[in-house]
């Protein structure tokens, strides 16, 4: 074997999660990752002007580096994916470019190549979280992921049918408070939507305090679907608790039986 073959082989086990022996990310990965996240900050920190201007050529600077860290690394993929099984033969390279992970890389990097407005700036950098996609790629997560899956799966009607019976409470809160309200507040709840926001930010506990009753009436209504509300959250929450317990025993099962490990790597 080779010296080349040997970089590259060596390159790919850092830079390719499926190929990782170890624990967790390697430490090219992790760089990555930190990198990202540095990123991201610098991105919104720079929305506040006293702080951008005091910056100045430094963001500038720090911004086009992480970028050209990244252009390598992405470039370095595009070397050592061949050595993935799944991307192996003539068109893996192609394949492996039109994946979502590769295409969100490809976003990420856009600035380097192009002007764009400070507002565009922005949104391209916060899409650089995107590039944890291709982190999650790690065989552990796509295990849990799929166990969760299996589990939401499972307890497909009781959430369909909370989620319908929340849709049903926040069209009858909404209707109720508009015929309550309509003559005293019509700016407010003169209509079946606008009085649905009072309902949404009632029922999701955040109450604004844009939208308030004033009628008798009104005010007894928005209390009992308030307190309907915080059993629709707690409906939903219970189904949702149920399925990661019952993910957790999926994966306690399996890792008991052997069943889902992943194999070793062959190289």
């Amino acid at each position: 074997m080779g010296t080349f073959s040997r970089l590259r082989r060596a390159a790919r086990r850092q830079l390719d999660p499926e190929a990782w022996e170890g624990q967790g990310l390697s430490p090219v990965n992790w760089t990555v990752l930190w990198l990202i996240l540095i990123s991201v900050a610098f991105g919104v920190v720079a929305t506040e002007k006293t702080i951008a201007d005091q910056l100045g050529m430094s963001l500038f600077i720090i911004d086009h580096t992480i970028l050209g860290v990244f252009a390598a690394e992405y470039v370095a993929r595009l070397a050592t994916i061949g050595l993935n099984p799944r991307f192996a033969g003539g068109g893996g390279v192609v394949r492996y470019a039109l994946s979502p992970a590769s295409i969100a890389d490809l976003i990420v990097l856009a600035p380097m190549f192009m002007t764009a407005p400070p507002t565009w700036l922005l949104i391209f950098r916060l899409l650089r979280i995107l590039r944890l996609v291709r982190l999650a790629e790690l065989p552990r997560i796509n295990t849990a992921l799929s166990e969760l899956g299996e589990a939401l799966g499972a307890k497909r009607f009781e959430l369909i049918m909370t989620l319908c019976g929340g849709a049903l409470l926040l069209i009858f809160s909404s209707t109720a408070l508009f015929l309550a309200e309509k003559d005293a507040q019509p700016e407010v709840f003169g209509s079946v939507p606008r009085a649905l926001w009072w309902a949404v930010v009632t029922f999701t506990t955040v109450g604004y305090g844009d939208a308030v009753p004033q009628t008798l009436m009104g005010r007894f209504l928005a209390g009992f679907f308030a307190i309907a509300g915080l059993a629709f959250g707690a409906m939903l929450t219970g189904v949702f608790a149920s399925a990661l317990s019952d993910a957790a025993k999926i994966h306690r099962t399996r890792r008991q039986t052997g069943a889902g490990r992943e194999p070793p790597s062959k190289e």
